[in-house]
């Protein structure tokens, strides 16, 4: 599971990628994971978007 204020890269299944932290995360009555991604520098006013677990990975590039 990732965390609260994690950097993360999102890809969606529209091969739409961008750098952004985690915000939120929930998980479903099916064990499902999501995850509301805030865009980097924007900070925590924002509303983000939500993203299925598949789509929100850490990558070497955005880790501290």
């Amino acid at each position: 599971m990732l965390d609260l204020g994690q950097k993360v890269v999102v890809i969606t299944d529209k091969g739409i990628a961008y750098e952004g932290f985690i915000m939120e995360r929930a998980t479903g009555e099916d064990g499902a994971s999501a995850y509301r991604i805030g865009l980097e520098g924007a900070g925590f006013n924002q509303p983000g978007q939500w993203h299925k677990g598949g789509d929100v990975f850490v990558a070497e590039a955005v880790r501290e």
